[in-house]
C-alpha cells in the first residue's frame, strides 16, 4: 500500500513538472517570436535610415584639395556612415544611363556639378546634427546647394516611431502574459506541496532552506523551457525557410541570432526564478487554516 502511494506521488509530481515546462515553453515561444519581430524591425529601420543620402552639390571651380579636405572633415563626423565623391563626368554617366540617351552631346556641355554624397548613420537620422549639417554646408563656399529628401526623412522617422511604439506596447503585453502564465503554472506545481512546506516550517526550517530546492527547480524549468522554445523557433524558421528567407538572413547578420538566444534564455531564467520565488513565498506566509 505504501509502495502504491509513493508511486502515485511520483507520477503526480512528474505530471506537474511536465505541465510546468510545457506552460513556460509556450510562453517563452511567444516572447521569442516578439524578439524576432524586434530584431527584424531594428534591422529594417537601420537599412532605410542609412539609405537617406545628403547630396552636397559642389561649385564647378572648387579646388580638388579643398574638396578632399571637406570629405575628410565629413567622414570624421559621428553621424557619417559613408561619404562618396561623384565627379562631373561620373554624374553625367549616371544620368545618361538613367535617361538612356547622351544628353551631354545634345546640350554641348555637362550641366551637372560634382557632389559629395553623405550617408547618415541610422541612429542620427532625423536628429539635430542633420539640420546643423545642412545649415553649415549652405554657408560653405565650396557648396553650391544641399539636396536631400526632407519629406522622405520625416516619413521614415514617423513610420519608425509608430512601429516602435506598437512593438513596445505589444512587447509589454506579451511579457505580462508570459509572466502571469509562468507564475500560475509554477504556483499550481507548488500547490500540491503546500502541506510539505508548512510541515518544514513547523519543525523550524528557515524560509531560505524551504525556498532553495524550489528555486533550483524553477531555474531548471526555465533552462529546459528556454531550450525547447528555441528549438520550436528554429524548427519554424527552418520549416518555412523559403518564405522567411529574408528574416533568416537578417537574424544571421551582426550576431542577431546570438542576441535572440541570449534574450530567450535570460527571459526564461529570470521569469521562472521570479515566479517560483513569488509562489513559494506565498505558500510560506499562509496560515495553516488557509491551506485547505
Amino acid at each position: 500500500m505504501a509502495k502504491s502511494k509513493s508511486l502515485f506521488k511520483t507520477s503526480a509530481g512528474s505530471i506537474s513538472s511536465f505541465s510546468s515546462v510545457v506552460g513556460i515553453t509556450l510562453s517563452l515561444t511567444i516572447v521569442g517570436v516578439l524578439y524576432v519581430f524586434i530584431l527584424v524591425s531594428q534591422a529594417v529601420k537601420s537599412h532605410f535610415s542609412e539609405q537617406i543620402t545628403i547630396q552636397l552639390m559642389l561649385q564647378d571651380d572648387a579646388p580638388e584639395a579643398q574638396i578632399l579636405a571637406l570629405r575628410k572633415k565629413l567622414e570624421a563626423q559621428p553621424f557619417t556612415f559613408q561619404v562618396n565623391y561623384i565627379s562631373k563626368e561620373e554624374a553625367a554617366q549616371i544620368m545618361q544611363e538613367e535617361l538612356g540617351e547622351d544628353f551631354v552631346a545634345f546640350l554641348g556641355f555637362n550641366p551637372l556639378p560634382a557632389s559629395l554624397d553623405v550617408k547618415v548613420r541610422a541612429e542620427f537620422a532625423g536628429s539635430q546634427e542633420i539640420q546643423d549639417l545642412e545649415n553649415q554646408m549652405n554657408n560653405d563656399p565650396l557648396v553650391r546647394e544641399v539636396v536631400f529628401e526632407k519629406a522622405l526623412l520625416q516619413n521614415v522617422n514617423e513610420n519608425i516611431g509608430k512601429w516602435g511604439t506598437g512593438l513596445f506596447i505589444l512587447g509589454c503585453l506579451f511579457i505580462i502574459i508570459a509572466v502571469v502564465l509562468i507564475a500560475n503554472t509554477i504556483e499550481l506545481a507548488i500547490f500540491s506541496q503546500r502541506f510539505l512546506i508548512k510541515s518544514m516550517q513547523l519543525v523550524g526550517a528557515t524560509h531560505w532552506f524551504i525556498q532553495k530546492p524550489f528555486l533550483k527547480r524553477g531555474l531548471w524549468y526555465g533552462f529546459l523551457s528556454s531550450i525547447l522554445a528555441l528549438l520550436i523557433l528554429v524548427s519554424v524558421l527552418y520549416g518555412f525557410r523559403t518564405e522567411l528567407k529574408d528574416v533568416i538572413d537578417i537574424l544571421r547578420e551582426e550576431g542577431r541570432l546570438l542576441w535572440l538566444i541570449l534574450a530567450v534564455f535570460t527571459t526564461g531564467m529570470i521569469v521562472a526564478l521570479g515566479a517560483t520565488l513569488y509562489a513559494v513565498r506565498r505558500f510560506v506566509r499562509l496560515e495553516t487554516a488557509q491551506l485547505y
